[in-house]
């Protein structure tokens, strides 16, 4: 299934450049200029491998994205995607679209975000999402990296809500060290 897996990454996102990881990690792959120049999308390659329960019963199977700025170091950056993936693998649940984890100490040293969103990919093309060569399939999961007021947000008034708020702002999704978005004062527990 992994070399299967290789050929989804490729087709969506072009050649892999790198990788990190080793026995008993879960590898982390490297993908330049996507989803578009000048930023750099990493995937883990293995978390895959053990279905994840779902809430009703069901499992699927999970592989984690994240996107950066090419300015960010791609060892620390795939660091972060294997320590994290490998506490997904832990918790043994299934990422749902809206969860957050966290916030925390900096993702990644030196950074302001401090929590991840899951998210369906958006930026990618459709089929990039679900990898239907695996049973059950296998969903991309894209991680977005929070500042810890965004991260409040999302916990107080729902993914559905920061997903508009989201639609609605002029923000840099690629950037981990990008401020809170603005919002409403009168949301409880997410005072600036």
């Amino acid at each position: 299934m992994t070399r299967d897996l290789v050929e989804h990454l490729e087709a969506h996102l072009g050649t892999m450049v790198g990788g990190w990881g080793n026995q008993g990690d879960i590898p982390v792959t490297m993908f330049p200029n996507q989803p578009r120049p000048g930023i750099v999308t990493y995937s883990t390659l293995g978390l895959s491998k053990k279905p994840l329960p779902l809430p009703g019963g069901r499992t699927v199977r999970q592989e984690l994205v994240v996107s950066v700025d090419a300015s960010y170091d791609p060892k620390i950056v795939a660091s972060f995607l294997i320590t994290f993936a490998d506490y997904i693998r832990k918790q043994d649940r299934a990422l749902l679209r809206g969860d957050v984890v966290g916030p925390s100490e900096p993702l990644i040293p030196g950074v302001k975000a401090r929590a991840v969103y899951a998210a369906i990919p958006v930026f990618f093309s459709d089929e990039f999402a679900t990898f239907r060569g695996s049973e059950p399939p296998t969903v991309f999961v894209w991680l977005i990296p929070l500042p810890a007021e965004d991260a409040e947000y999302v916990k107080a008034t729902g993914w559905e809500s920061f997903e508009d708020r989201l639609e609605k702002a002029d923000i840099n999704f690629w950037n981990l060290d990008r401020p809170a978005l603005d919002r409403p004062r009168d949301i409880p527990n997410c005072d600036r």
